[in-house]
């Protein structure tokens, strides 16, 4: 966007955008709900400080289009943040609830301004590939459900005449980033919104400001997690963006309790996000998953997967590599009562496993018998 597209705008003229990825739809699409909403929810009483005592940099303009505006009016596209600082610097009755704080910093401010320097496109879908490098995969980056929505928005302005992959493949390359992660984004964003539309199951404290999306998100790209809720793995398929009767809406109940739900002590089902990995491999186990709908631990129906041996198998590698090192330090190693105390512990833990796995030969040996 060069320096010669640059003009200048009256405040009045710039309406704030109802279509903003960042805006909860919670909020009520008029221009005073979204600047109440704007102003409640960021730092703008520190930005309108920095434009009250530097101005307004030039060299950021704002990005707009007449597109779905009122006659004479601009959509503010790219800087939302940033007119909501200016209007309220130029008037903070515009706030329902009026701010001592901000009519102070009105009332002192060095510099006001009724004109902002603005870039103006004919249509949206020009501004939003820009916005993708942006905040996707630039520097200023959205929250991961803004971003999803955003992704969505380009992937509705696609031809529809195209595969679901060519869609896909052309929102990627239109803000840097890679067809995957389109498909990521635009599955996890299916899911979201049937939790949504069953009013997030109930879930005490939970809603669009405070579900964590992004974990979502990486339950839903795991594939034995996505095939859980009806997120197809063919990607042959339509996604569920397109075609959300692919979801399972009982899985996707279960899955949103065990993720988001609390118990007295504040803990989820499936408690830390690394702990993913063993609800992949217990969806995918019919006795695990049942085990675990019983009300048994994660980590115990875990146990009745075929991922255990791998991770049985792992940590024993682990060990062995560990005391190979501890074996050669020993001898430059002086006595101390806690080094024999750990080493009798590691003693009798390995006798144990040792013990199990002669017994489970044993058994082995007398089965094939």
């Amino acid at each position: 966007m060069s320096n010669n597209e640059i003009e200048l705008e009256c405040i009045n003229n710039l309406l704030l955008d109802p279509s903003n990825p960042r805006l909860p739809e919670t909020v009520e699409r008029t221009q005073e709900a979204m600047l109440d909403y704007i102003a409640q929810t960021t730092s703008i009483e520190e930005l309108m400080e920095a434009i009250a005592q530097n101005g307004f940099f030039p060299g950021e303009p704002v990005v707009v289009t007449p597109e779905g505006a009122p006659e004479g009016k601009l959509i503010v596209i790219e800087g939302n943040r940033r007119v909501t600082a200016v209007k309220l610097l130029k008037d903070p009755d515009l706030l329902s609830k009026k701010s001592e704080k901000i009519k102070s910093i009105s009332e002192h401010a060095k510099y006001q301004t009724s004109k902002l320097p603005v870039v103006k496109k004919s249509t949206r879908s020009e501004v939003l590939p820009y916005l993708g490098f942006r905040h996707i995969t630039g520097v200023k980056q959205w929250e991961p459900l803004a971003k999803a929505r955003y992704i969505e928005q380009l992937y509705d302005l696609t031809d529809k005449n195209l595969s679901h992959k060519d869609r896909e493949a052309e929102v990627a390359r239109q803000i840097g980033s890679r067809r995957d992660h389109i498909r990521r984004n635009l599955s996890a964003l299916a899911v979201y919104k049937q939790i949504r539309d069953s009013d997030f199951y109930g879930i005490e404290n939970l809603g669009e400001e405070s579900i964590k999306f992004a974990v979502l998100s990486t339950a839903v790209s795991d594939d034995r997690i996505g095939k859980f809720v009806g997120v197809e793995c063919d990607e042959d398929k339509k996604p569920p963006i397109e075609d959300p009767t692919s979801l399972d809406k009982s899985n996707i109940k279960d899955l949103t309790h065990w993720l988001y739900a609390r118990d007295d002590r504040g803990q989820t089902r499936v408690g830390e996000s690394r702990n993913l990995r063993q609800l992949s491999a217990v969806v995918a186990n019919p006795r695990a998953l049942a085990q675990f709908k019983s009300g048994a631990p994660l980590k115990v129906a875990y146990q009745q997967t075929s991922d255990v041996k791998a991770d049985f198998m792992e940590l024993l590698y682990q060990a062995d590599t560990a005391l190979s090192e501890a074996a050669g330090m020993v001898a430059g190693v002086p006595y101390t009562e806690e080094s024999l105390t750990i080493s009798r512990r590691i003693q009798d833990t390995i006798k144990l496993i040792g013990r199990e796995q002669v017994e489970k030969k044993r058994q082995k040996e007398d089965d094939d018998f």
